[in-house]
């Protein structure tokens, strides 16, 4: 089956689209301040190149289109009501990885999470108010060099948990997890108000293809403040999408973990799919 591990993943991405707190340190290592960067639609700056930004997008359109009609969901039970689903999707998301407690939403956690899955679908940041509840502690912060600022490597370690658990999701128990849970997950799905032959998998695939197509940014990342918001210094960066944005402040190592990791399971149900 496609995609079956694909929406626990960007359940757990959803923690790079955060907005961080609205606050400064005046903490201060060496030559270099720490300085918090302010969350705005265009915030962060960038000067480098960008690697493979197009070649994973054929990767990802290669998911062929499915019916989910007819599927056999293996359950020890009746699933719970969507209302009274968290206790229950929670506990079975920690039973496939532990670390993920840190990067689960606390109420509405299949509705928050397929609303959120739609937005990355699109290509879109979803709104600050859903995503509240998944603040980091440490804020977002720039190194300054000379007259020039920069992300933080402690800006990019703070991803690292995060990384680490996706990577440690076991794909046989995600499988089942995503055969137990799609008839809620398709309740959620049927408020979008879709084409009827278009299916929970099919906005899973779209935001995996924008994951894959992130770009990765080799060397230092700087920034600019023209105004009250930090901006990419390359124009080109700072015309990229919302969600783009975004998931290059993990860092260049943790997105190449995680798209790495994504792409083997997309391939492995790929050849799954064909047998």
């Amino acid at each position: 089956m496609i995609g079956i591990v694909i929406v626990l993943l960007i359940v757990a991405l959803l923690l790079f689209l955060l907005a961080d707190k609205d606050e400064a340190s005046s903490n201060i290592q060496g030559s270099e301040q720490i300085l918090l960067i302010p969350e705005g639609e265009s915030q962060s700056g960038l000067e480098t190149s960008l690697e493979g930004a197009n070649e994973n997008l054929d990767f990802a359109s290669q998911l062929p289109r499915y019916d989910d009609e007819g599927l056999q969901f293996e359950s020890s039970g009746p699933l719970p009501e969507l209302a009274h689903s968290d206790t229950e999707f929670s506990q079975d998301m920690l039973s496939i990885s532990a670390q993920l407690q840190a990067f689960l939403f606390k109420r509405q956690v299949i509705r928050k999470s397929i609303f959120s899955i739609n937005d990355m679908a699109e290509g879109m940041r979803p709104p600050v108010k859903r995503l509240r509840e998944l603040f980091f502690s440490k804020p977002f912060t720039v190194t300054q060099v000379d007259d020039k600022m920069y992300i933080s490597k402690a800006s990019y370690r703070r991803y690292d948990q995060l990384a680490q658990a996706l990577n440690s999701i076991d794909n046989q128990a995600a499988v089942d997890l995503y055969q137990k849970y799609l008839p809620l997950f398709q309740q959620v799905f049927a408020e979008f108000s879709y084409p009827q032959n278009y299916q929970v998998l099919d906005i899973i695939k779209a935001a995996t293809a924008k994951i894959l197509d992130a770009p990765v940014i080799s060397g230092k990342i700087e920034v600019i403040r023209p105004t009250v918001r930090y901006k990419f210094a390359n124009p080109k960066l700072e015309k990229l999408s919302a969600l783009d944005k975004q998931m290059l402040r993990m860092g260049p190592e943790n997105t190449r973990l995680i798209q790495n990791k994504l792409r083997k399971l997309v391939e492995a149900l790929i050849v799954s799919e064909k047998e």
